[in-house]
Parts: C-alpha cells; sequence; structure tokens
C-alpha cells in the first residue's frame, strides 16, 4: 500500500511541475506547441537519467519514474495539441511536431540512459 502513496504523491508533484513549467515556456500566443515539446524531452532526458542510475525495485524508482515523470511527461497533452493543430488544417506543422516529439523523447532517453550508465 505504501508504494501507491509515494507514486501518488510523485503524480502530484509531476503535474505541478507540468502546469508550472508550461505556463512559463510558451508565450500565450504561440503558433507551435513548445512547452508541451520541452516538457516531453526533458522528462524523456530524465527517465533515461533515472533507467541508468536507480534500482528498478526500489521506492524511489517508483517515485521518480511513474510517479513524478510519469506525470510530468504527457502522452494526452501531446496527442490533443496535434489534434488541435490537424484540426486547425496545420498538416505539415502537426505532422512535424508529432515526428519532432516522439524522435527527440526516445533520442534524449538513450542518450541520457548511457551518458549516465557510464558516469555511474
Amino acid at each position: 500500500m505504501a508504494n501507491y502513496f509515494i507514486i501518488a504523491f510523485g503524480g502530484a508533484l509531476g503535474s505541478v511541475l507540468r502546469y508550472f513549467l508550461g505556463n512559463r515556456i510558451e508565450p500565450s500566443e504561440s503558433f507551435f506547441p513548445i512547452s508541451i515539446l520541452i516538457i516531453n524531452i526533458t522528462g524523456c532526458f530524465l527517465m533515461g537519467m533515472v533507467l541508468a542510475l536507480v534500482d528498478a525495485k526500489s521506492q524511489l524508482f517508483l517515485f521518480l519514474t511513474i510517479g513524478i515523470l510519469g506525470s510530468f511527461t504527457t502522452m494526452s497533452a501531446f496527442s490533443a495539441q496535434a489534434l488541435n493543430l490537424l484540426l486547425d488544417e496545420k498538416y505539415l506543422l502537426a505532422t512535424s511536431y508529432v515526428f519532432l516529439t516522439l524522435l527527440s523523447c526516445i533520442i534524449s532517453t538513450v542518450i541520457a540512459y548511457y551518458l549516465f550508465k557510464a558516469l555511474a
């Protein structure tokens, strides 16, 4: 039962952090959803770091990965922003956003993992 509370606490922290940073990063009149892109890339980089440095069976791992980073990064906001671009008939921008997000998030996770694994 303690694991659920640890994850819930981490989730609360991650979602508040995402909201705070999202409001600080993106100008209100932005044509490109840059805040979620930056948040997702950062979260994926941090995920790679945690995967490299923290024991996967520990409560710290649950707190950081499922809790904080699981709520900090957001597939639902990414999907909603991609849909909005499509509904606005900005097909090239929507396609660019989707590919840029997917590639940069995977690459940042891999880079962080190998970088921090080498340092550990």
